[in-house]
C-alpha cells in the first residue's frame, strides 16, 4: 500500500487512515464495555507517548490533577448493540486516530446448567495418564481431586443413610457442607468454567452457542475489514476470548485470503509470500524447532504482507487488514487437552489444516515448502494461485503475554507458552504480575494500572520491560514496521495547530 503524499497544491498533510483495535474478553459475567475501558486506560490514555500536547487532559480519578490521553466514548452500529461503544482518540502523534471496539459475547453463554458443567469436567477427567500433558497436570490434578473429595462425601453420607448412623447435628452439618457445594457451583463454577463448557468443544449441547457467538463476532470484524476508512485491524484477546479469537481468525482468513493471484499482476504479492515461505513448517508437529533463527525477521515479513493485502481493488475484492493478533492468559497454550484429547489428535488437526500453526505448515512434506496452490485458470489463459486456508499467520503476527508462576501458588496457572501446539513464529512474552494479592492468581492483571508487573526471561543484555510497555509494543498502536514512520509526522513538521487537527 503505498504511502500517501502531500497535495502540491495546498501542501497540506495527507490524511492518514484510520486503525482499528478490537478486544475480545475472558470468561465470567463480564459487563458491557467493562473490559474495554480498562484496556483502553492501559494502552491509550497512560501512554504519554502516544498523543501530542493538545490531546492531553486531566485524569478524573487523579485527584493530583494528572494528564491523561484525551478520548470519546462514540455510538457505533458495528456492534448491533446499544449496550456497546466505540472509544475513539484524536489523532495520536503520528497523525493517526484509533477506534476501540469489544466483542461482547458473555451474553450468548449464560444460562449453562450443571449437568452441562459436569459433563464436561467428567470429559477432561476421563483421559489416559499419558494423554495428560505436563503443562496441564496441574489443573487436571486439581480438578480430579476435587470431584474425589465430593464424591468420597457423597458415599459416606449415603452409606450413613442407608445404616441408620446419621444422627440431628451431623444431618445438619451435611446439609450445610451440601448447600455451600451448590452454592459455590452456582456462584463461581457456573459463571467462569460454564462459559468455557460452553464454547471449548464441539458437541450437541454446545454447537448453537458457539455459533451465536461466532455469529456475532464475524458480523463486527467483517463490517471492519470492509470499511475503507480503516487499513489496520489488531484482535486482542484475554482468557477464553483468546480460543474465541483464534476460530474467528480462521474462518475471516478462509474468506478474505489472497485468491485468483498471477504471476504478473500480482508480483509484489508473491514476492512476499514466497518470502513467508521461507520459514513455513512441515505438518508433523513433533519436526518443529523451538525456535526460529530470525523472529523479528520474520515479523517483518508477516508485516509486509500485511500491507500488500490491505489494499483492495477490482481483481482483489477482499482485503486482509488484521496485522496482529495479541493473546493475555490464553488457554490455547493447553489447547491439546482442552480441545481435543491429546497432543498427537491436536497435531493431526495441525496437518489437516483444522488448526493454524505460526508459521503456517506447507503445501508439501519439507520445511520451507509453497503454501500456495493452483486453483485453476484467469481469462487470459495464464494460472492462478491461491495461499491455502490454514496459513492465516503468513501474514498476522501472534503475540502471546503469559505469567507461568509456580503451579497454582502463584502467577496465571491458566497461560503458558505457544510454541510446542501452534509453532514458533508465535512470540511469547513472560510476564511477572503482582496484584494486591501479590503472585496469587495474576490472571485478570495483564492491563492493569495499579499492578507491578515485568517482563522475565530476556535475553542476555536485553533490557526489561513493564507489563504494560509488553502490551504497548503488542499493540503496537505506533506501528513501528511502517514505512511511512521513517517520515516525520505532521505534527513534527511544524504544520499549524488548526491544520493538523481538520
Amino acid at each position: 500500500m503505498p504511502d500517501p503524499v502531500a497535495s502540491p497544491a495546498t501542501g497540506k498533510a495527507p490524511r492518514k487512515l484510520s486503525q482499528a483495535v478490537v478486544i475480545v474478553h475472558g470468561m465470567g459475567e463480564q459487563r458491557p464495555m467493562g473490559t474495554l475501558r480498562g484496556f483502553v486506560q492501559a494502552v491509550w490514555s497512560h501512554d504519554p507517548a502516544r498523543a501530542p500536547f493538545y490531546a492531553h487532559v486531566a485524569d478524573p480519578d487523579d485527584p493530583a490533577g494528572a494528564k491523561i490521553n484525551q478520548s470519546w466514548i462514540t455510538p457505533d452500529s458495528r456492534t448491533n448493540s446499544y449496550e456497546l461503544r466505540r472509544i475513539t482518540t484524536p489523532y495520536d502523534v503520528d497523525g493517526r486516530r484509533t477506534d476501540f471496539y469489544e466483542l461482547y459475547w458473555a451474553d450468548i453463554t449464560q444460562g449453562t446448567t450443571r449437568g452441562r458443567l459436569a459433563a464436561w469436567v467428567t470429559n477432561l477427567l476421563w483421559r489416559k495418564p499419558a494423554d495428560v500433558p505436563r503443562d496441564a497436570r496441574g489443573l487436571y490434578l486439581v480438578t480430579l481431586s476435587a470431584v474425589i473429595v465430593v464424591l468420597c462425601a457423597a458415599l459416606a453420607l449415603a452409606t450413613s443413610v442407608w445404616q441408620g448412623y446419621v444422627s440431628w447435628a451431623a444431618g445438619v452439618l451435611v446439609t450445610i457442607l451440601a448447600s455451600f457445594i451448590i452454592w459455590s457451583v452456582d456462584r463461581f463454577g457456573l459463571p467462569y468454567f460454564g462459559d468455557v463448557a460452553a464454547y471449548v468443544r464441539a458437541e450437541a449441547a454446545t454447537v448453537e452457542k458457539r455459533a451465536l457467538i461466532r455469529d456475532r463476532g464475524l458480523r463486527l470484524l467483517k463490517r471492519l475489514m470492509m470499511d475503507d476508512a480503516y487499513d489496520r485491524i489488531v484482535l486482542v484477546s484475554h482468557s477464553l476470548g483468546s480460543m474465541i479469537a483464534y476460530d474467528l481468525l480462521q474462518i475471516l482468513w478462509a474468506d478474505f485470503r489472497p485468491r485468483k493471484l498471477e504471476a504478473i499482476r500480482d508480483k509484489a504479492k508473491l514476492k512476499a509470500i514466497r518470502t513467508i515461505e521461507k520459514q513455513t513448517l512441515v505438518a508433523d508437529g513433533s519436526g518443529w524447532p523451538d525456535g526460529l533463527g530470525d523472529l523479528a525477521g520474520f515479523q517483518r515479513d508477516q508485516w509486509e504482507l500485511y500491507r500488500q493485502l490491505r489494499t483492495r481493488d477490482a481483481d482483489h475484492p477482499l482485503p486482509w487488514k488484521i496485522s496482529d493478533f495479541v493473546t493475555l492468559g490464553s488457554p490455547l497454550t493447553h489447547s491439546e487437552f482442552l480441545v481435543t484429547y491429546n497432543l498427537a489428535e491436536f497435531r493431526r488437526g495441525i496437518a489437516e489444516r483444522l488448526f493454524s500453526a505460526c508459521p503456517p505448515i506447507a503445501e508439501g512434506a519439507v520445511a520451507g515448502g509453497t503454501v500456495l496452490y493452483q486453483e485453476g485458470r484467469g481469462l487470459s489463459g495464464k494460472p492462478q494461485r491461491a495461499v491455502h486456508h490454514g496459513a492465516v499467520f503468513a501474514a498476522t503476527r501472534w503475540t502471546n503475554i503469559f505469567d507461568r508462576g509456580n503451579g497454582w501458588l502463584t502467577g496465571d496457572p491458566i497461560s503458558g507458552s505457544m510454541t510446542e501446539n501452534f509453532g514458533p513464529g508465535v512470540e511469547n512474552v513472560q510476564v511477572e504480575l503482582r496484584g494486591s494479592l501479590g503472585r496469587i492468581f495474576t490472571h485478570t492483571l495483564y492491563w492493569s494500572l495499579t499492578a507491578n508487573g515485568v517482563e522475565v526471561a530476556m535475553p542476555a543484555g536485553v533490557a526489561s520491560r513493564s507489563h504494560l510497555a509488553v502490551l504497548r509494543d503488542a499493540v503496537d498502536l505506533g506501528r513501528k514496521l511502517e514505512p511511512s514512520q521513517a517520515k516525520a509526522p505532521a505534527i513534527r513538521q511544524g504544520l499549524p495547530f488548526q491544520q493538523v487537527m481538520k
